[in-house]
């Protein structure tokens, strides 16, 4: 047994492959556990809604493959030339996004707050959802900007125009689907991205003072976030109807208890709307209980903070804003998602990382975390 322990550690710490080994055991690990849990959330609505209980692990195990190849391929990529394609990176994630509002090419769903959603771009009988891309996109080229803008004593005003345009017609393209927690969850990296530039924190929270009448407007103004907003106030008033997964959430964590009851028998598998996606969590606690919880966001942390600790080490100024950003964006999408499923926060329909069915989600945070390990192996470290 040590043996093998041996020459598997040689293998991650020869000079070819120079990883950090817990950072990938970690993702690795999560990548399975994730698959584990997204297949016992969907197993009843899968052969509810298709007859095959394993519908949607097949394709989740698809998109895993293939995002194991864009793991290890970013892993071993030249992580310094993304700079040069971090424009094109940009406005391709621009026309992506247009895409999804051409009727034949994009994807939309109707719910029942009235409002069609048009996120998805239909490839075949799979579909690719272009504001996960766009995530990436954003962080590549601010990390581009950054790492340029800070070697420069000059720093001419009309030199953030087009940066800004790009930015807002980003955000402006994933609003407009709508998808508000991506567009904030992208609003939020950019802050940070103006903080690491060196921007006061005093003067930020003022700007974020200043946009809260803004912010009152697009949800006050726009039916169903308002609804939404409602349903997170008193999410019990409306548990025949919008607050049903909310509601149907609680009580999963209550019959969850400490070590969870029996594997995709409980209520929230039978009666959590699509529960194998954003709410896969909490399936994951009544199967595992408030133990498995820990475990999984123990892990989470782990992984998280092992990146921040090497991270701080890397002397390349690109280097260091791309995982940064990176390390930003994933530790947001955690936090959010898990706020949302407990009830802290609206709900927004960001994904867990790992857990929640989607190929495109899975193939961008494998895609974020083969870089931040290239970005984090030894050679870039100095050691």
């Amino acid at each position: 047994m040590k043996s093998l322990v041996g020459k598997w550690k040689d293998f991650w710490e020869s000079p070819g492959t120079p990883f950090d080994l817990p950072t990938v055991g970690i993702v690795f690990l999560l990548l399975l556990f994730g698959i584990c849990i997204m297949y016992s959330s969907s197993s009843v609505t899968a052969w509810r809604d298709f007859h095959d209980s394993e519908y949607f692990l097949k394709k989740q195990l698809l998109w895993a493959c293939l995002g194991l190849a864009v793991f290890f391929f970013f892993a071993n990529f030249p992580y310094r030339r993304l700079e040069k394609v971090a424009l094109a990176g940009i406005l391709l994630s621009i026309v992506l996004l247009g895409l999804v509002f051409i009727p034949g090419v994009g994807k939309s769903v109707g719910t029942y707050y009235g409002r069609n959603f048009h996120r998805w771009i239909g490839i075949g009988p799979y579909q690719l959802q272009p504001s996960e891309i766009a995530k990436l996109a954003v962080v590549v080229y601010l990390s581009s900007m950054v790492s340029k803008w800070r070697e420069k004593e000059n720093r001419e005003p009309k030199k953030f125009l087009v940066p800004t345009i790009l930015l807002l017609t980003v955000l402006v393209l994933i609003l407009a689907e709508p998808a508000f927690g991506t567009t904030m969850e992208i609003l939020f990296v950019v802050l940070a991205f103006v903080f690491l530039f060196g921007f006061p924190i005093r003067n930020l929270l003022l700007v974020g003072l200043v946009s809260l009448p803004l912010a009152y407007l697009l949800v006050d103004r726009v039916g169903y976030r308002k609804k939404r907003m409602e349903v997170w106030l008193d999410p019990y008033k409306f548990r025949f109807d919008e607050g049903h997964q909310l509601v149907t959430s609680f009580r999963a964590f209550l019959d969850g208890g400490w070590f969870g009851s029996k594997l995709a028998s409980g209520y929230a598998h039978r009666y959590l709307t699509y529960s194998h996606t954003d709410f896969v969590l909490a399936t994951f606690v009544e199967d595992f209980g408030f133990v498995g919880f820990l475990l999984f966001f123990g892990l989470v942390l782990f992984l998280l903070y092992r990146i921040y600790v090497l991270l701080k080490k890397v002397s390349d100024p690109f280097g260091f804003y791309l995982g940064a950003g990176l390390l930003f964006i994933l530790g947001t999408q955690f936090v959010i998602n898990s706020f949302v499923v407990t009830g802290l926060f609206p709900i927004t329909g960001i994904s867990l990382p790992f857990m929640s069915y989607g190929g495109s989600s899975l193939l961008v945070v494998l895609a974020a975390f083969g870089i931040l390990v290239n970005i984090t192996r030894r050679e870039n470290l100095g050691v």
